[in-house]
C-alpha cells in the first residue's frame, strides 16, 4: 500500500522477508522522496521503520497536511506521524479494534472510517498533538459499502 503527502514524499508498507518461507516480521512503514523524474529514494532502514499493529491491512491514507498517516485493517485503525523524508514515527495504538475497511480525511482534521462487518461509521478528530472520537461515534449504518469525503477547497 502507498499514500502520498502534498509535496514529494510517499509512505509504503513493507514486510520483512526470509525466503523461501517469506514473511518474517510485522508490517513496517517506510517513507520515500520522489524527484522530478519520479525516482524514489529513502534513508529508511528496517531498523528505523515503525512496525504496525495492523497485520491484515485494508487502507492507508495521508492527512491533507501530510503530517499524519492513518493505517487500517482487520485489527482496527492506527495513526502515525509522517515526517516527510525522515522516518515515520509511532503516534497512537489502535484507536478502534473493529475492522476498518476504508477511510478518508477532510480538511478539518477529521478522519472518517467504515467497518463493513460491524456496520459502523467512525469519526475521529486527529491532529499531530491529540486525537479523540467524535461524540456519538461510532454511528450505526446499514450495510456500508464505500466512503468518499470531498474536502472543501481552501
Amino acid at each position: 500500500m502507498s499514500a502520498a503527502d502534498p509535496t514529494d514524499h510517499l509512505a509504503f508498507t513493507m514486510q520483512p522477508a526470509n525466503p523461501p518461507s517469506c514473511a518474517s516480521g510485522p508490517l513496517q512503514l517506510a517513507s520515500y522522496t520522489a524527484d522530478a523524474s519520479g525516482n524514489l529514494t529513502t534513508t529508511n532502514t528496517y531498523k528505523n521503520m515503525p512496525a504496525s499493529l495492523i497485520v491484515n491491512p485494508s487502507d492507508m491514507k495521508m492527512s491533507p497536511s501530510g503530517k499524519l498517516l492513518a493505517f487500517a485493517g482487520i485489527e482496527g485503525l492506527q495513526i502515525f506521524h509522517f515526517n516527510g523524508a525522515s522516518p515515520i514515527t509511532h503516534y497512537t495504538g489502535l484507536i478502534t479494534t473493529d475492522p476498518v475497511d476504508q477511510m478518508f480525511w477532510d480538511n478539518n482534521n477529521h478522519l472518517y472510517a467504515i467497518s463493513h462487518t460491524t456496520n459502523k461509521l467512525y469519526v475521529f478528530t486527529v491532529t499531530p498533538t491529540g486525537h479523540q472520537q467524535a461524540p456519538g461515534s461510532p454511528y450505526a449504518i446499514s450495510s456500508p459499502s464505500d466512503i468518499v469525503v470531498q474536502p472543501l477547497s481552501r
